[in-house]
């Protein structure tokens, strides 16, 4: 039993968290966040399972979960039900004193789920992500703009005015007129989409991301303290190749991590694994610590292997 626990240790944190915020979000709403918690969360914890015996299509396992995750909310919640997730949406909400799919993605996938995985959600959840994920250069820009704090924290203070001017200039407030809340659904998606494309071509990989994306500008704040990281697991074996670098959508040192024998604790780190499967020695992996030390396994870098 104990073995099976520690092999399967990932999958069943996931689905346990993912249960615990659905009875949350029962209480205060209705059953329904109940079953959608749950179903997110068991095929999540399906597909950290899948990995374990085939860990050569983690890739595949993972783009495979959010086509399912990020496409099913975005068609059957966002296109069906009506319901936007976008950040402006809370904004439209607050003026008519109401909550709805926004503020409860905001407060689950960016402030409870990111003490657990970090910011996963872009990379296993996020319908927008879809888009990026698969027109994403398969080359670095040399010169990729780089994060700027003061940018992001400026984008999220353009869409609370923007929000709030819409909410109570506007005719019609989204959060109150279905047909009103479909188009802006659509057009916001299709603007962050289209411009996200423009600027991953001039600024780099995942631009839109990066550098302006108001969900993950919060929940970075609180991923670097998240249970599951990036982890190198066999420091040891690593040999400089930089392909964990070159794979890195968010242009993180992640050699620099292995070098120091840390975790990579990165603010912009979405758990997406590109450089666990990039590393043909199999230096990384999501992990909940770093290895236990031992000396006689050491060379340049200095590494363990991790207990599970």
């Amino acid at each position: 039993m104990s073995k099976l626990y520690h092999k399967y240790k990932i999958a069943i944190y996931t689905l346990v968290i993912f249960i615990l915020v659905g009875v949350v979000a029962m209480i205060y709403r209705d059953i329904r966040y109940l079953f959608l918690f749950f179903g997110i969360g068991l095929v999540d914890a399906t597909s950290r399972v899948l990995v374990v015996h085939y860990p050569r299509l983690l890739q595949f396992f993972r783009l495979t979960l959010l086509v399912l995750v990020g496409g099913g909310l975005f068609v059957g919640i966002c296109l069906i039900i009506g319901v936007n997730f976008q950040f402006i949406e809370i904004f439209f909400d607050l003026s008519a004193w109401i909550v709805t799919g926004a503020l409860i993605q905001l407060i689950v996938a960016r402030l409870i789920l990111p003490f657990f995985a970090g910011n996963a959600f872009c990379s296993r959840a996020c319908w927008n992500g879809i888009f990026f994920e698969f027109t994403n250069p398969k080359k670095h820009k040399k010169k990729p703009k780089k994060r700027s704090p003061l940018l992001a924290w400026a984008y999220i203070v353009f869409l609370v005015i923007l929000g709030f001017g819409v909410a109570f200039f506007a005719p019609v407030n989204p959060a109150e007129d279905q047909m009103v809340r479909s188009w802006w659904i659509i057009g916001e998606n299709l603007l962050i989409m289209g411009g996200g494309f423009f600027l991953t071509l001039s600024w780099g990989s995942r631009a839109y991301c990066r550098t302006l994306c108001p969900f993950i500008t919060i929940s970075s704040i609180i991923a670097p303290y998240s249970l599951l990281k990036i982890t190198p697991v066999a420091a040891n074996q690593c040999t400089g190749c930089n392909a964990c670098n070159n794979a890195c959508p968010m242009y993180i040192d992640v050699l620099q991590a292995v070098k120091d024998r840390k975790r990579v604790s990165d603010s912009m780190c979405i758990l997406c694994e590109r450089c666990v499967s990039s590393c043909k020695p199999k230096v990384l992996k999501v992990a909940t610590r770093l290895p236990k030390h031992n000396p006689k396994e050491e060379n340049s870098f200095g590494s363990a292997k991790l207990e599970h």
